[in-house]
């Protein structure tokens, strides 16, 4: 039997063509998926109306208008910002300003001659340097002693004596160390200082002490100068891993690498090198000595000591010491008692402070420190005009002395008068030797103020290199000349 043909669902007549819109749709699709969005018909622009229009033309000015006042108020605030920046920004006021005018105020009534011959009535315990008189052969100085229950112990040495203190300063943060540099000449004594920089973990160590006075041997038999070089004491490496040479006015740095014999783990120390500074006298200039006292008094280190030393132990060591505690104390907005700081560190170290221009030094310094931090106003002025008189006081008493006033660089002239003093000796000496060139100085109407003002030009560059100018024997001699000039 033939099967019965099932009728299917009835096609519409437009499928063929239903079919072939939808590829075509497809194709289109895919092309706008490959070649971006298809674009849309732009419909027909119609007209405005005249109503609209004029609106338009309302907005428009309105707009301007706005437009205007923004650029006229970005102008402004652009002027305003320009003339901020134009004007020299103020000096911000020193935290310690209030706690120096009262120090300069009192120094009118400071006697530092009776100060420091009160601190010189202060009697040394000799019973509490047992250990010290046990270790006599290893001092530098039978005069500089130092107490039993605080003195620094050695460990892991065979002797544990070295000659230093601990300091300990009433609302003074830092743990100072004061130490007699040691005989390097003796057996175990350089291991031994160095074993105290490393038990203790100390970063920071500053040495006072001029060439002239450690020689034979000198100082390079306690660590090595150069950057590179190194030492062994006993096992105990030193390695000098780099140095910074500066000027005669500044502490020369060196970087130190600690390591004893059997430990893994180094310590480095900075050690400071100020050979500026002479025995019994204060510094030559004050600008490292302040630099110094504020990095022991910052504290950066933390419990880290600091340790300072010096060829005796408690004289210039000691000073830099009671310098660093001025500087905290008018950091913290407190007035600072020289007088009380020294016997303070005088108590715990005898002989602190061991000559009467070191005394003097720090009220110089405290008062070079004031000078460079205060702003200007009209208290500023009467500040310094009480540190000047002051300065010239003091500088009396010590009149061989070569510290200069806290004008940190500057001499008792200044650097302009010096320079023209130096260009009228050179104009001089040229009348004199030609008079040919006297004629030609007067004919073209160069006067000598002129003449001098075109030598300091070319004479800047030599000044800032002839930095003991100041000291030559014919300066009192022009000067006189040019005050007739």
């Amino acid at each position: 039997m033939k099967k019965q043909h099932q009728p299917g669902p009835k096609k519409s007549p437009n499928t063929k063509t239903n079919n072939k819109r939808r590829e075509a749709e497809c194709r289109t699709e895919e092309k706008t998926a490959i070649g971006g969005p298809k674009s849309k018909a732009i419909p027909p622009k119609k007209q405005p109306s005249k109503a609209s229009i004029s609106a338009d033309k309302k907005g428009s000015s309105t707009d301007v208008k706005l437009t205007k006042s923004k650029s006229n108020v970005n102008t402004a605030y652009d002027k305003t910002v320009t003339e901020e920046k134009e004007k020299p920004k103020k000096k911000e006021k020193w935290s310690g300003e209030e706690a120096a005018c009262k120090f300069t105020k009192a120094l009118n009534s400071v006697n530092m001659k009776e100060e420091y011959e009160e601190i010189q009535k202060m009697s040394v315990q000799s019973e509490r340097c047992k250990i010290w008189q046990a270790h006599s052969s290893r001092n530098r100085n039978p005069d500089y002693k130092c107490y039993d229950d605080n003195r620094v112990i050695v460990q892991m040495c065979k002797s544990d004596y070295i000659n230093g203190t601990k300091i300990n300063v009433p609302n003074f943060a830092p743990l100072v160390y004061l130490i007699q540099l040691p005989k390097v000449e003796t057996v175990d004594a350089v291991e031994e200082f160095w074993r105290v920089i490393f038990q203790d973990q100390c970063q920071s160590l500053h040495i006072i002490a001029r060439s002239d006075e450690l020689q034979n041997p000198g100082i390079e038999k306690l660590f090595a100068q150069e950057s590179g070089a190194y030492l062994y004491a006993n096992g105990f490496f030193i390695n000098t891993r780099k140095v910074e040479k500066k000027d005669s006015g500044k502490a020369d740095v060196f970087i130190v690498e600690l390591l004893p014999e059997g430990c893994s783990n180094s310590v480095m120390c900075t050690v400071y090198m100020h050979t500026y500074w002479k025995q019994f006298t204060g510094p030559d200039r004050f600008g490292a000595q302040i630099k110094a006292a504020q990095q022991i008094a910052k504290n950066e280190h933390g419990t880290s000591p600091t340790v300072i030393a010096s060829v005796n132990g408690a004289g210039r060591n000691a000073a830099l010491l009671s310098l660093a505690v001025v500087v905290d104390q008018l950091t913290k907005g407190k007035e600072p008692k020289i007088n009380d700081i020294v016997r303070t560190i005088r108590e715990q170290r005898p002989l602190s402070v061991d000559s009467f221009p070191q005394y003097i030094s720090l009220y110089l310094a405290t008062n070079w420190l004031i000078k460079a931090k205060v702003s200007s106003n009209n208290t500023t002025e009467d500040m310094i005009s009480r540190i000047k008189k002051f300065n010239e006081k003091a500088t009396q008493s010590v009149p061989n002395s070569t510290m200069k006033h806290p004008t940190e660089g500057e001499p008792e002239l200044e650097i302009v008068e010096i320079l023209n003093i130096f260009s009228f000796r050179i104009v001089d000496l040229l009348t004199s030797s030609l008079p040919t060139v006297s004629f030609i100085f007067r004919f073209f109407s160069l006067s000598w103020n002129k003449l001098s003002r075109l030598c300091n030009c070319s004479l800047m560059i030599f000044w800032q290199k002839l930095e003991k100018f100041y000291e030559f024997s014919w300066i009192e001699q022009t000067k006189n000349r040019t005050s007739c000039l």
